[in-house]
């Protein structure tokens, strides 16, 4: 009898908020996933957008999107849909900006090895975030 290899990769992260600075944070992803081989997830606040959609307003930075697109390009990295909301941080002003900095990143590898994860947001009243519950054994019926 074959036992299946059920090992995978979590990595935590919580991104700088200084632009200058994003460069380097995602140059960091890079380095992790070529150290570590097989089923990885990356989870936490990215501080950073990957599509106009994850904004409220049109003040974007156009460049930084980019490079995080082609990030996940790169490396492969599909984005698990949450359910329950479309924005995970707001800065709680009169005229909100909200947008999507909180995420679960995957492999192919990973979610073929957990076919039924399923992202959902939660509430709070402590947080500008909204926590994220990852089920990585849902039951969708």
């Amino acid at each position: 009898m074959r036992v299946l290899d059920k090992s995978w990769w979590l990595t935590g992260v919580y991104g700088p908020h200084r632009d200058v600075d994003k460069p380097g944070f995602l140059q960091e992803l890079r380095d992790i996933r070529d150290i570590h081989a097989g089923p990885w997830v990356v989870v936490g606040d990215f501080n950073q957008i990957v599509n106009p959609e994850d904004k409220s307003n049109l003040r974007l930075h156009r460049g930084l999107m980019a490079r995080f697109h082609r990030l996940l390009a790169d490396l492969d990295l599909k984005e698990l849909y949450l359910a329950g909301r479309r924005f995970t941080w707001s800065n709680e002003r009169q005229n909100p900006t909200l947008e999507r900095l909180d995420r679960v990143l995957s492999s192919v590898d990973w979610e073929a090895l957990l076919p039924n994860a399923y992202l959902s947001a939660l509430s709070t009243a402590t947080s500008d975030h909204c926590p994220l519950l990852l089920d990585l054994e849902a039951d969708l019926r």
